[in-house]
């Protein structure tokens, strides 16, 4: 798993050199043979996790209709009849978990276009699917997704700005092309000057339950990063938006409680900082993932990223300190975060439609 994590700094580059003239050339082909106006982005468990933060950039960026779906769910109630003109994008690192499989030839009988989105060209989605996008990431030996999830989230990612470019309604930001550009260099730099923090930060770690906190794209990178934490240490964690903590949920904090919290420099800092103060004054520790001058004047516990990780794409390099909490909190505890109990790689269960 660690070796995994830190192969992400390659795994952007080749991506964004050698992935990205198939997704140009998928995008361009399905494009022709529907015009989509609704883009479906499935999977299930971390896959459903990184289809979502496409699916925000989506939303939010790229003036497209994205809705992150459940495998499981689409098979069962979508697409509805809003849906007119629709495509799928399927991401699954194996490409042969059932529900996944199931919401492909769901898809394929409704004559909605199907993009397979995996980490095996050989899989069953990938042989069923109208157009199959291999990441060029090579899967994990570790059951854990690590650099299979942040791939496919940005290879989907990729695939929105080129229907984005495609259905023309909203310009496309020039500096997009340059953060991307620049991805692979942040991961690296994260892995290098913020590893070691985070080893520390675990291995001091003493609660019994984690919280994480996020909005926009990494609200659903925090989803992810305390599954990896529960999946390697069987822990309890979870995960919320940020302001939407304070419906509710905030009354079970306490001391022994320990909230990791991702703030990049950028917007709605101020609302950020007073939040997280309210949370330390319960008497929970507040470890905030931050690059924010404020965020690192205010709470002693900060892992301080580098200051050119704030960038719109910020939750691809963000879930890197996220997956290294989980790994080395594991190893503190003495499990086998490549191999935890009860988990397989992918899951064949039979789902009916």
């Amino acid at each position: 798993m660690l070796n995994e994590i830190r192969e992400q700094p390659e795994a952007f580059k080749k991506i964004l050199s050698d992935t990205r003239p198939r997704i140009q050339e998928i995008a361009q082909t399905a494009w022709k043979r529907k015009r989509p106006s609704t883009f479906f982005l499935t999977g299930c468990g971390s896959s459903y996790y990184a289809a979502m933060i496409p699916a925000f950039y989506y939303d939010y960026l790229l003036g497209l209709d994205g809705r992150a779906v459940p495998s499981s769910e689409f098979v069962w109630y979508a697409p509805g009849p809003s849906a007119i003109s629709s495509i799928l994008i399927s991401l699954s690192r194996s490409g042969r978990t059932s529900e996944s499989v199931e919401a492909i030839r769901k898809a394929v009988k409704a004559k909605i276009p199907t993009i397979a989105v995996t980490s095996d060209p050989t899989s069953t989605m990938s042989k069923e699917s109208e157009f199959s996008l291999d990441t060029g990431v090579s899967n994990e030996q570790s059951t854990i997704m690590t650099k299979t999830f942040t791939g496919g989230a940005l290879c989907s990612t990729l695939l929105g700005i080129e229907f984005a470019k495609l259905h023309g309604t909203t310009p496309i930001p020039a500096h997009l092309e340059n953060e991307l550009a620049a991805l692979s260099d942040e991961a690296k730099e994260v892995i290098s000057t913020v590893e070691n923090h985070v080893k520390t930060s675990a291995e001091s770690a003493n609660a019994s339950r984690f919280i994480y906190l996020g909005s926009g794209a990494n609200y659903a990178a925090c989803l992810e990063g305390a599954l990896k934490l529960r999946e390697t240490s069987y822990v309890a964690s979870e995960a919320y938006h940020t302001m939407e903590f304070r419906h509710g949920p905030f009354a079970e904090l306490e001391k022994g409680i320990q909230v990791l919290s991702v703030v990049p420099k950028g917007r709605n800092v101020s609302e950020q900082v007073k939040i997280l103060g309210e949370i330390a004054a319960t008497g929970a520790t507040v470890v905030p993932i931050s690059n924010e001058p404020q965020i690192v004047k205010n709470f002693n516990n900060t892992i301080e990223m580098p200051e050119s990780t704030g960038s719109t794409f910020a939750s691809l390099v963000y879930m890197i300190p996220m997956q290294l909490f989980a790994y080395y909190y594991s190893v503190k505890n003495g499990r086998n975060p490549d191999q935890p109990r009860n988990l397989t790689k992918f899951v064949t269960t039979e789902i009916g439609q």
